[in-house]
């Protein structure tokens, strides 16, 4: 992007030295000669660069990822050669395209190009181009704003980022050729000094303008719709724990078992070892996987096992095995069952498992069990209250399961004191309960913890990183585009100067020029997010982040701070501009 603005600005150079008496060949050695050289001085700084700060970056990632910090440093030769690699072949690439636009054009077409501009676009395709792009984005809005957690939504995901991009180049190159032309048949606004200039200074280069707004606009919503998703995750970290891992110790025996006595028993190891059983709980259960819709849950068959969002664990619970686990007391009559859904509600009087009917006396609203996470459909989990042991085993007939084999008792816990006194903890009870014939295991998931946390701390490191990286490429274009049209502007001022334009009418324009010109990918970059916001809180849930509250507040906060980056950036921008355009011979 940047190559094409700078060889522009050089053809008229270029011609110079082959109306001198160079040849063409003389040219292209002297092109080459200057990219390998540059490419030698900006590689010999940029790895020396990221030698010296890779140590830094790498530190920030195990910091955030809560990685043990016993790392050694060292140089890996390979990634240093890959970078060479690469930016050679970027820097071969930008040459031969340079060398084929020098080659095909005559001393005088290079003497004029910089100065040359682009032909007028043919109203049908203008016509054409806005359908298109209309039609374009508002497929990829509808994709993002009807988008389910479902097996292809990662597929609908990029399809609909494809659409909303090649939407976006449409509409911002025939949306601004259009509107410039609109402004132009107002004689009123057109024949005043500011409106003149800026105007015809944008006709004069519209499709490179609407490729550098498009840019500017795809970049901006990258920006945001990156760090708003990691920084949520970040946030909300605790709550997606206590979705995914709600307890670290877990106790499991098959069978019904006298919770009151291992209760007893596991308190007393806690106390004598020096930890505290926070989030006790101890529940019977019988656990199925159901294929659940419209109200009726059953065994899945054929190719309804692969359909996910259709899939969910449910766990048959006995009403007294409830009230003692939630310390209440519930009634149920013969035929009725209460309910509780981990994520959207049930929402229904009725619940069939298999061709059985029960009446769902009440959908509770919280569990000790599980979290209450309206937004998280894709990970499906429910617990159904029966009146007793028969209700339970015939509901688990219809599943193909036989509850007195698979009945588990669940003791689950958070053991919260020092690691050490946390695993003698846990060798203690494993030392008890080893010789238990029905025992079913013991697991610690402290471990599980922490690969998440670690997952999630590295996604907020790759979010600031690739954040940073679309940051800078728009602050590029944005600069390098001011130069640019700088330089090309800077004759028609010194015109209009010399006809008695003065400094502050001058200002004037290049105001209302930039701000023209920026404020429009701002705002298409601010609608883009808004709208994939939609899409971007279902593919959340498959991480179950769920606090929807929360990503709303990241969002206006990033994109708040975003305004105000862009804002500094504009006003940054317009002062290089304003100080080219003032170098008047």
């Amino acid at each position: 992007y940047t190559n094409s603005f700078l060889i522009k600005r050089r053809k008229k150079e270029l011609g110079l030295y082959s109306i001198l008496g160079m040849e063409k060949k003389h040219i292209g050695i002297l092109m080459f000669w200057e990219s390998l050289i540059v490419y030698g001085m900006v590689m010999a700084g940029a790895v020396a660069l990221g030698l010296l700060f890779y140590r830094l970056v790498f530190l920030l990632l195990i910091n955030l990822a809560k990685l043990p910090l016993e790392v050694d440093f060292s140089i890996h030769p390979g990634a240093v050669l890959d970078t060479l690699i690469f930016y050679a072949v970027v820097t071969a690439l930008n040459l031969f395209v340079n060398l084929i636009q020098v080659g095909k054009a005559r001393p005088v077409e290079l003497m004029s190009e910089s100065k040359k501009g682009e032909k007028k676009p043919n109203a049908f395709v203008i016509g054409l181009m806005t359908v298109l792009g209309c039609i374009l984005m508002g497929t990829g809005y509808l994709i993002a704003v009807t988008a389910k957690l479902d097996s292809m939504i990662f597929a609908d995901f990029f399809l609909a980022v494809f659409l909303v991009i090649l939407g976006t180049y449409f509409l911002f190159t025939s949306g601004s050729i259009a509107l410039l032309y609109f402004l132009k048949r107002r004689k009123q606004y057109y024949y005043r000094a500011e409106n003149f200039v800026t105007v015809s200074g944008m006709l004069y280069r519209m499709k490179k303008n609407a490729a550098g707004l498009s840019n500017i606009c795809i970049f901006g919503t990258m920006v945001m719709i990156t760090v708003i998703c990691t920084l949520s995750v970040w946030l909300g970290m605790d709550s997606i724990l206590s979705i995914m891992c709600p307890n670290t110790f877990k106790l499991s025996f098959f069978g019904k078992q006298e919770e009151t006595v291992i209760q007893t028993k596991l308190e007393q190891l806690a106390k004598d070892i020096g930890v505290e059983l926070e989030d006790y709980t101890a529940h019977s259960y019988v656990g199925v996987e159901v294929y659940h819709e419209d109200g009726v849950m059953r065994k899945p068959v054929g190719s309804e096992q692969y359909r996910y969002e259709n899939l969910c664990d449910v766990e048959l619970m006995e009403l007294e095995d409830y009230n003692r686990m939630e310390e209440t007391d519930k009634k149920l009559s013969p035929g009725e069952v209460l309910i509780f859904s981990a994520g959207s509600d049930w929402d229904n009087e009725h619940i069939l498992l298999g061709e059985q009917e029960y009446r769902v006396q009440e959908e509770l609203r919280q569990c000790r069990l599980h979290k209450k996470a309206p937004g998280d459909d894709y990970n499906g989990w429910y617990l159904v209250v029966l009146q007793d042991a028969k209700d339970v085993e015939e509901a688990a007939t219809v599943f193909g399961v036989n509850s007195k084999e698979s009945m588990l008792t669940e003791i689950a816990a958070n053991p919260k004191g020092d690691n050490t006194d946390v695993d003698a903890f846990f060798e203690a009870v494993n030392t008890s309960f080893e010789g238990k014939e029905d025992l079913a295991g013991c697991v610690d998931k402290r471990q599980d913890v922490a690969d998440v946390e670690a997952m999630f701390g590295g996604l907020l490191f790759v979010g600031i990183f690739f954040g940073a990286i679309f940051l800078i490429c728009l602050m590029i274009i944005m600069y390098y585009r001011q130069i640019t049209e700088g330089f090309e502007d800077q004759k028609n001022f010194d015109i209009m100067q010399k006809v008695g334009m003065s400094d502050e009418e001058i200002r004037r324009t290049i105001r209302k020029q930039i701000l023209l010109v920026f404020a429009l990918p701002l705002a298409g970059a601010m609608c883009h997010t808004i709208v994939g916001m939609k899409m971007v809180i279902v593919l959340m849930s498959a991480l179950r982040f769920v606090e929807v509250p929360l990503m709303l507040g990241c969002t206006m906060a990033v994109c708040t701070v975003f305004a105000v980056l862009y804002g500094i950036c504009y006003r940054r921008t317009s002062a290089t501009y304003y100080r080219i355009v003032k170098r008047m011979n």
